[in-house]
C-alpha cells in the first residue's frame, strides 16, 4: 500500500498535481507558504504521472519548458516523495492516491485544477489550491455528509 511506501501517516500528506508545481517553480507561490495553511508536520507526494507532464513540458523550447525543467529539479531538490503508476490521465492518479491514502492517513490534494477539485471534494478529500486575488494558498475543505 501507498501509505506504507511513505514509511506511515505521521503528519499530513501533500499530494502536489503538475499545475502547483509549476506554480512554486515559476515563483507564484513560495513553497514556504506551504507552511502558513498547514500546521504542524507534513509530506511532499507527488505520481509518477506528473513527472512525466513536466518532462513532456521540458523538452521543448521557451520559458515553459524551463520552468518545468526547473520544477522538475525542485521536486528532487525538495525531497517530493513519487508514489504511483500511470494508468489513465494523471487526475485519476491523483484521486486514486488520494483515496488509498485517505482510508489510513491525513491527505490534502494541491492543485489549481478546478475539474480536480470538484471530483476530490465529491469524494471528501481536502484541496489546497493559489487564489490570486489573496495572493496565497487557501484550503478548501467541504466534508460530504
Amino acid at each position: 500500500m501507498e501509505a506504507d511506501r511513505l514509511g506511515g501517516c505521521e503528519g499530513l500528506i501533500v499530494v502536489l498535481d503538475t499545475s502547483i508545481v509549476l506554480d512554486i517553480a515559476r515563483g507564484t507561490i513560495p513553497l514556504s507558504s506551504i507552511d502558513g495553511v498547514i500546521a504542524g508536520s507534513y509530506k511532499l507526494v507527488t505520481v509518477k504521472g506528473v513527472l512525466e507532464e513536466l518532462s513532456r513540458i521540458a523538452e521543448g523550447g521557451g520559458l515553459r519548458s524551463r520552468i518545468a525543467r526547473r520544477a522538475l529539479n525542485l521536486v528532487e531538490e525538495v525531497g517530493v516523495v513519487v508514489l504511483g503508476e500511470v494508468e489513465g490521465g494523471v487526475d485519476d492518479a491523483i484521486v486514486a492516491l488520494a483515496l488509498s491514502l485517505k482510508s489510513r492517513c491525513r491527505v490534502i490534494v494541491a492543485t489549481n485544477d478546478r475539474v480536480l477539485r470538484r471530483r476530490l471534494r465529491r469524494i471528501g478529500v481536502p484541496t489546497m489550491y493559489y487564489r490570486r486575488a489573496r495572493g496565497g494558498l487557501e484550503v478548501d475543505w467541504h466534508p460530504v455528509f
